[in-house]
């Protein structure tokens, strides 16, 4: 019995584990699967191995440096398909956050001239053409196949992985329950176009301390090194006493 549950329990951590791999593919917006993934990520692992693993033979490398190598090249090769899957979700990520003000805006003008939900969905699914866009489209889709409009964005949310979009889809819920949904979405494109102000800012701040620190080091290099010659001779002169 002990055996038995404990081969259940690994196979539902495999199951969590492939379920939370195709979440971040579709948040990095790569069509595969996670079988698919999986097996381009150890084929990559595979070549790696064999490659460096005959090029450090080549050159007389002993056998346990070689392996050592072999296995780090490896690792290094599941280590970039990882990072892919990551920046990738991040470039996702930024651009929803620069898109999403202008499609709330665009939907909370067509809600407040008196059209419903569903249609300024649709209207600004067919407008645009961004990452936001493509997100609308799929939920036109879904409701046009049954499903109701709530649960087509709330797929949305989920597949995108931004609080942003959480935060957006959440507010176009309310359309049923609230009175006047056009200004929460007007308040909600707001916040995120300041969000994405923010976000910018934080962005530039970073590429200008990118440009200084190297700017910083190159000049201070030289100093270090003109106050190290006269240091060193004089420990020189002290060491000849």
């Amino acid at each position: 019995m002990t055996t038995a549950a404990s081969f259940a329990q690994r196979i539902a951590m495999l199951a969590n584990a492939d379920a939370e791999l195709a979440a971040r593919l579709r948040q990095a917006g790569l069509a595969r699967s996670p079988y698919e993934f999986r097996v381009r990520q150890v084929g990559g692992a595979t070549a790696a191995l064999a490659a460096s693993g005959a090029a450090l033979a080549a050159v007389n490398v002993k056998p346990l440096l070689a392996l050592a190598g072999a296995l780090g090249m490896a690792a290094a090769a599941c280590g970039a398909s990882e990072y892919r899957v990551r920046s990738s979700t991040a470039l996702r990520r930024t651009r929803i956050t620069e898109e999403l003000p202008i499609v709330a805006e665009q939907i909370g003008m067509l809600l407040a001239s008196g059209m419903s939900l569903t249609s300024a969905l649709d209207a600004v699914a067919r407008r645009g053409h961004g990452i936001c866009a493509e997100g609308l489209e799929r939920v036109g889709a879904r409701v046009a196949g049954g499903a109701a409009v709530e649960m087509a964005l709330a797929e949305w949310a989920d597949e995108a992985g931004s609080a942003e979009i959480r935060r957006f889809v959440g507010v176009l819920t309310l359309h049923e329950d609230a009175t006047d949904v056009a200004a929460l979405v007007s308040d909600e494109a707001r916040s995120a176009r300041m969000e994405a102000h923010r976000c910018l800012i934080a962005h530039i701040e970073r590429r200008s301390e990118q440009v200084w620190i190297p700017v910083t080091v190159a000049a201070l290099v030289p100093g270090c090194i003109l106050l190290a010659i006269p240091f060193s001779d004089a420990l020189s002169g002290y060491a000849a006493l």
